[in-house]
């Protein structure tokens, strides 16, 4: 063994099993060569022995520890006044509260084992009505939010309709009934409102909506793809719904593409809105070539 192998051997062992110079010594021959570990053996044993003696006298000292924290709240409780230990103090415990409880003289109830008894069973049920209307509360906070933030989505989407123009009945109770007919389509998603303002669109599992290609969906594509569903607009040159007249501006073909061609055709319109760039995306997966 080299010089240098040895003197760190020699370390690792001061510093591991507490060796002598005398005991490292007796490991090596003559020539320096490690022959003999028994004094190593010996040394672990003792050491993996002194680890389990503390550990199992940390383990009495915390359960006695404990022991004297419970005995002291039972003598706190029931008011007793001894030097009684373990089995023992409850023993005498008992005895004192059946004392008390058969004793004809005593006045005090709140000594009697069925009240405290009932007095154990109120604390619990005390315990778990509060349970109970704390999670009425954080229900009812949710469900109040829920409202506040589709309060905000109500009049974004509904602003959305006066900025893009949209086309309502004359008739001022007509109209609202169609209002009402697109807010409640609007109410089939869950809203996010985040911190900038903004507002995240999620599907019916609270995940954040995507379209078919796993593109996340905003809520400006959202409220327009909506609103064509349900009106026309007086700008018509970037719309393709129905109701509205003369068709796609830009070069683009009117009416409905029959084939995935056809689509691809107006995808590559660069004038495409982006609800129609949604709608034909989507039409396209399910046309014949």
């Amino acid at each position: 063994m080299k010089a240098e192998e040895q003197t760190l051997l020699n370390e690792t062992l001061v510093k591991v099993f507490k060796l002598t110079e005398e005991q490292l010594s007796g490991l090596y021959n003559t020539d320096g060569d490690l022959t003999d570990l028994a004094v190593v053996e010996t040394a672990d044993a003792q050491r993996i022995a002194r680890h389990n003696t503390e550990k199992q006298q940390q383990l009495d000292r915390g359960i006695k520890e404990g022991a004297v924290k419970i005995e002291k709240e039972l003598k706190n409780k029931y008011d007793v006044e001894s030097d009684a230990i373990g089995i023992e103090l409850i023993d005498q415990i008992l005895v004192k509260q059946i004392e008390l409880a058969t004793d004809k003289d005593n006045k005090d109830i709140t000594k009697h084992p069925d009240y405290i008894k009932l007095q154990s069973s109120i604390d619990k049920r005390i315990k778990e009505k509060d349970t109970e209307w704390a999670e009425k509360f954080k229900l009812k906070e949710a469900e109040f939010k829920k409202t506040v933030v589709f309060d905000r989505v109500k009049s974004k989407a509904l602003s959305f309709l006066d900025s893009a123009k949209a086309i309502l009945p004359e008739d001022v109770k007509k109209a609202e009934n169609w209002k009402k007919t697109y807010v409640n389509a609007l109410s089939e998603y869950q809203y996010l409102e985040n911190e900038d303002g903004t507002i995240t669109v999620l599907n019916k599992d609270g995940k954040v909506l995507e379209d078919s290609h796993s593109n996340i969906r905003t809520f400006d594509e959202v409220i327009k793809t909506i609103a064509d569903g349900y009106f026309d607009f007086q700008v018509a040159d970037k719309r393709n719904s129905p109701g509205n007249k003369g068709g796609a501006t830009g070069g683009s073909p009117s009416g409905e593409p029959k084939t995935k061609a056809d689509c691809l055709v107006r995808l590559k319109d660069e004038k495409i809105t982006p609800e129609d760039r949604i709608k034909y995306t989507d039409l396209m997966e399910s046309l014949v070539e």
